[in-house]
């Protein structure tokens, strides 16, 4: 019975529909739609929502429309953040396996093939997680990436997946109010509805990291003050904030007893070596001892890391006082899924 189930799952997965939402993305969408031509497992169909672009994105999409031997849908609307414009894509989309991407990213040419492998392996998952790597093509986005992304991958993301309609359903969409933190909201109500999840971690898509330090605080903010409405404060924002009391307390110690006064930058220093020793560890001892004592990357980093956590504050303080009592708005995705049931 289990080998005629398994043999029903799998044409499903010739036929794959890719999903994207963007704004104001002319600078980037030919590069998607050119990485998604590229792939050796072809889509089915691509299905593009458009949440109000100013620019010239929707006019590059209609020309590869007229051009492109792959179906491409073009849906558009006034104004739709993240959740939603992928929530409008998957009930457009018309098959039921649905991969989702973003625009700023580079899928490899075998990207869909090897989810697609994957759920062809593991016809029990609903949902198969590839990773997503960071473009290091610059110092500064080296060093970001050392900062923010210790592992060298991401290896549960909303924008290198493959999934059932069905189980989108199931997890009642996507949450639409949010710039951020969505795809975690996601997750959750995926682990609440017991879904069977796995990952292919030969499945990659490359991702743009912010390449100034400017652009990653304003980035950072902005996922701080989404992570606080959508409820997330304690897998970040607390953490931030426990952190800096401490400091806080050690420094006024030192009114007492002044050695205490270099605490509090040991501490930030020794999370700086332990963020490019983590990156590192895997490359040779003298490499790995280079960067550990590169005076130029360890400011680098450091710097990066105050950025992010003067922005955490940032968008905390701009929750509090613009957010806070303002009612939640997390219907929207479920309606959005309840009319396709």
């Amino acid at each position: 019975m289990s080998d005629i189930n398994n043999a029903e799952r799998l044409p499903d997965l010739e036929r794959i529909s890719v999903i994207a939402p963007v704004k104001n993305e002319e600078a980037s969408i030919r590069q998607l739609l050119e990485g998604l031509f590229a792939q050796t497992h072809q889509p089915a169909e691509i299905v593009i929502t458009d949440g109000g672009s100013t620019d010239r994105t929707k006019e590059v999409i209609r020309e590869h429309v007229l051009s492109s031997l792959i179906p491409i849908v073009l849906v558009e609307t006034d104004e739709a953040l993240p959740g939603k414009g992928r929530n409008l894509a998957i009930a457009r989309a018309g098959n039921e396996w649905i991969a989702m991407i973003d625009a700023g990213i580079r899928p490899r040419s075998d990207w869909l093939a090897k989810l697609v492998a994957t759920a062809r392996v593991e016809p029990a998952a609903e949902v198969i997680y590839g990773v997503a790597e960071p473009l290091r093509d610059s110092y500064f986005t080296e060093s970001a990436a050392i900062t923010y992304l210790p592992e060298g991958r991401l290896t549960q993301v909303i924008p290198s997946c493959l999934l059932r309609r069905s189980t989108w359903l199931k997890a009642g969409g996507f949450r639409e109010d949010l710039r951020s933190g969505e795809d975690l909201l996601f997750f959750r109500s995926l682990d609440a509805a017991r879904v069977k999840t796995t990952k292919s971690p030969d499945a990659v898509v490359v991702w743009e990291l912010c390449p100034t330090l400017a652009g990653t605080f304003r980035r950072f903010v902005v996922y701080s003050r989404n992570g606080m409405t959508a409820g997330l404060a304690r897998n970040w924002q607390y953490n931030v904030t426990r952190l800096y009391l401490v400091m806080l307390i050690l420094s006024l110690a030192g009114l007492w007893f002044w050695p205490m006064f270099i605490v509090a930058p040991a501490i930030l220093l020794l999370r700086t070596e332990k963020r490019i020793l983590g990156w590192y560890r895997a490359q040779a001892p003298q490499r790995m001892m280079r960067e550990l004592l590169n005076p130029r990357r360890v400011l680098t980093v450091t710097c990066i890391n105050l950025a992010i956590d003067i922005a955490t504050f940032c968008g905390m303080w701009q929750w509090l006082v613009h957010d806070r009592t303002v009612p939640v708005k997390g219907e929207g995705a479920k309606s959005n899924a309840e009319s396709v049931r």
